[in-house]
């Protein structure tokens, strides 16, 4: 019989999958960054530092959604340790990644976090699946609701998010396993800069 807190026997492959995956999750940049951190942004990013206004700027220029981007990213204290990719963007949204390089497109090695912006129901947003995921309520700036979604840990942790609704928008922000007080600060900016609008 197995202790309570025993996981069962473990073979040598295992071991080394699990060793390799607990390395991999504490030597990703995001991670490291929150943990130095470990409370609310240190120094926010400038709103209209010069990598926020060039993805607005294209972003813009191809969607009629407006844009929510945080100025806020707990644990990130530069725009110089950060890349803005644009993974996809059309009339009825966007996504973008907040990324360690330049390539980034939201795989957890090298993401910060995911920002959606669209007018289609939440239902249809394949990068965030909410099925049998506990939700739970969240009071914004503005008095905007939201739902928070919190970390889901195996292999590695994955995005926290929480997603939220202005009039026919429907919005998510999503970081690499933020805690709810800092992924609300992180919400909170992106709703107060209205996107770096200017």
């Amino acid at each position: 019989m197995l202790h309570p807190l025993s996981f069962g026997p473990m073979t040598r492959p295992m071991f080394v999958v699990l060793v390799v995956s607990a390395f991999m999750l504490f030597r990703h940049p995001a991670h490291a960054l929150a943990q130095q951190s470990g409370t609310l942004c240190s120094r926010p990013l400038f709103p209209t530092g010069g990598v926020l206004v060039q993805a607005v700027t294209a972003v813009r220029s191809k969607t009629s959604i407006p844009i929510r981007l945080p100025t806020c990213v707990p644990g990130l204290d530069s725009t110089d340790e950060l890349h803005v990719n644009l993974k996809s963007v059309d009339e009825h949204s966007y996504i973008i990644v907040f990324g360690a390089t330049p390539e980034c497109e939201g795989q957890h090695v090298c993401s910060y976090g995911t920002m959606i912006g669209t007018s289609l129901p939440f239902n249809q947003i394949d990068d965030y699946d909410t099925t049998r995921r506990p939700r739970s309520p969240v009071n914004l700036h503005r008095g905007i609701k939201g739902y928070f979604y919190g970390s889901v840990c195996g292999a590695y942790c994955s995005d926290s998010f929480i997603m939220w609704t202005e009039g026919a928008y429907h919005y998510v922000i999503g970081l690499k396993a933020e805690d709810r007080r800092n992924l609300i600060a992180a919400v909170n900016s992106a709703i107060d800069s209205g996107g770096v609008q200017r």
